[in-house]
């Protein structure tokens, strides 16, 4: 594994080879086989709702489901140096052409009143790890438009950003651009400042 990004503002680190391609292939064809329309969470009520900022599908993974998943979970710790339990499941997402996850913030708005129940779960998002399980033919980027940075959807490849600090918020607004051809996997991770449960 080599670092091939390193931002302070945001705080981005890309690396490559973290997983080998016969686990990106394996979280796949599980993935293939249970994956449903993606949500977002419903600034009110906050549960998981459609909407047409985010049309991928996807699926999740309980925290240490099995071997698999343990394992890419303390992988994951060790490179961030966040423990395996402030994690929450790891989710597997597929975008077909066309499909898009528009420009967001992954850390819970604290002024809306569906974020409360996820506050209480583990606290407040401060990291997210993407894991790029193949490369698209075309399309697929992960956007940050507010920090002017794109990093290409390349198998094996993670992406890790860092937002604990509220004035940094603004720079990690991202998105997935739409796959313009082939499709893309990607694997989701979110770490809390606390235990998540």
């Amino acid at each position: 594994m080599q670092t091939v990004l390193k931002m302070a503002h945001p705080d981005i680190t890309v690396y490559s080879e973290f997983l080998p391609p016969t686990v990106c292939h394996a979280l796949i064809t599980y993935a293939s086989e249970h994956v449903s329309k993606s949500s977002v969470v419903d600034s009110i009520t906050g549960e998981g709702v459609e909407h047409s900022a985010r049309t991928s599908s996807g699926m999740f993974f309980s925290r240490g489901q099995n071997q698999l998943i343990a394992a890419i979970e303390e992988r994951i710790a060790n490179v961030t140096g966040i423990p395996v339990e402030n994690g929450e499941g790891m989710q597997v997402l597929r975008y077909q052409v066309g499909q898009e996850y528009r420009p967001h913030y992954d850390q819970f708005d604290l002024t809306n009143p569906g974020s409360t129940s996820h506050i209480s779960r583990g606290g407040q998002r401060i990291a997210t790890l993407l894991i790029y399980l193949n490369t698209p033919e075309a399309g697929g980027e992960t956007v940050f438009p507010n920090a002017n940075v794109s990093v290409s959807a390349i198998q094996g490849n993670v992406l890790l950003f860092r937002y604990p600090n509220p004035a940094d918020t603004p720079l990690t607004l991202h998105g997935g651009n739409p796959v313009i051809k082939g499709e893309k996997w990607v694997a989701t991770k979110w770490m809390r400042v606390g235990e998540f449960k």
